[in-house]
């Protein structure tokens, strides 16, 4: 399957379809990059189809993926959540997105935290790493987290941030230049690389987070200095930053084992927003059910259980309702597993045990 880059002017690109590939060559040098292309053999890589502009020589992208389990798993967006539940933590989620569309993303996130003592004080620290196919570009980003938690009577404010390295990959060897008449260039176009590019960037963010036993709140922001992990002279590209906000509340019916949590969860990367409003019945705090509604997206179903041994398994369908809906999409499908221990011995006072934190 080729790829067909369609210019019509020098400021206006246009893809048909995309692929990956791995990275090959860093800014970095060879040894990091080594490191780097490990990474992408250890993980899975699947395709993508997307539309990318690009204005002049410079790219703007929408760098985070989406995810419909965000209250599950706040360490991913926030850091003011590392330690929050005072126990250790670890939680992977698989993503298949626009499933029955060719070339549909794929995205697995893997993030672990753990309550700690940093100088007296209690703290929290943690490591996520994702990994991203997103049309031409390959990301693959980790991020260590460090959180200092504050107790304020009945409540849990956390302030943390995250520092790490995302390597980029631009696959040109697939692209194609498709010259047709005086509309389009030549397929010696030297905006466009036919080569696999790779580079490298520091990345940092910083999130607050608020936890209560009946509600919690988080707001945070990443890619703080706007990275740009530019591949050469020609093509300039950076990740612009991202803001979240995610809240809870937990209901209780009297004298029921059912418990009513609603959620909002707001993303701004850019000129794109994403909201989020579910609703999940949790039963006996083991086992959950519920709907989320994505505005101009989706409607999304999931379920879950989280067994005595700290082991919790969920799962959501993304029921597409956008026009990709008419383009061959049958959905996306996200899995999540998680395990929760506490390496104490000591007994532990005003646990914030909900499934929710990390």
């Amino acid at each position: 399957m080729d790829l067909v880059f369609k210019v019509e002017n020098v400021s206006s690109l246009k893809v048909d379809v995309l692929t990956r590939k791995s990275s090959k060559t860093g800014l970095f040098g060879k040894g990091r990059n080594m490191f780097f292309f490990l990474f992408r053999r250890f993980w899975s890589g699947t395709y993508i189809f997307f539309a990318l502009f690009c204005v002049g020589s410079s790219t703007f992208a929408q760098y985070d993926p989406q995810f419909s389990q965000n209250m599950f798993n706040p360490l991913m967006v926030n850091a003011g959540f590392a330690g929050s539940s005072g126990r250790v933590n670890i939680s992977a989620l698989d993503r298949h997105q626009w499933v029955g569309i060719e070339g549909a993303p794929r995205t697995t996130v893997v993030g672990a935290d753990m309550a700690t003592t940093i100088f007296g004080n209690q703290s929290g620290v943690g490591l996520v790493i994702m990994n991203d196919e997103i049309g031409f570009f390959s990301n693959l980003t980790i991020q260590g987290v460090i959180g200092r938690q504050y107790i304020l009577d009945d409540m849990k404010l956390g302030i943390g941030m995250n520092i790490g390295l995302v390597n980029q990959v631009f696959d040109g060897s697939k692209v194609h230049l498709a010259p047709a008449g005086s509309r389009y260039h030549v397929d010696t176009d030297a905006l466009i690389s036919n080569n696999e590019e790779s580079a490298t960037a520091l990345d940092a963010g910083f999130g607050v987070s608020f936890i209560h036993p009946d509600f919690y709140a988080g707001l945070s922001v990443l890619h703080l200095f706007e990275p740009k992990p530019n591949f050469n002279e020609q093509l300039d590209v950076y990740i612009p930053r991202s803001f979240f906000f995610m809240a809870g509340y937990n209901h209780r019916l009297i004298e029921s084992p059912i418990e009513i949590r609603p959620s909002l969860f707001v993303k701004n990367s850019g000129p794109a927003w994403q909201f989020d409003l579910n609703v999940n019945l949790h039963y006996l705090d083991k086992y959950w059910g519920g709907l989320s509604y994505r505005l101009q997206d989706a409607v999304v179903v999931m379920a879950g259980l989280e067994l005595n041994s700290g082991i919790r398994v969920g799962y959501s369908y993304d029921i597409t309702t956008s026009r990709l809906s008419h383009a061959g999409s049958n959905g996306s499908h996200e899995i999540m597993v998680g395990y929760t221990f506490d390496l104490s011995f000591e007994k532990r006072d005003k646990q914030y045990r909900s499934v929710r934190f990390l």
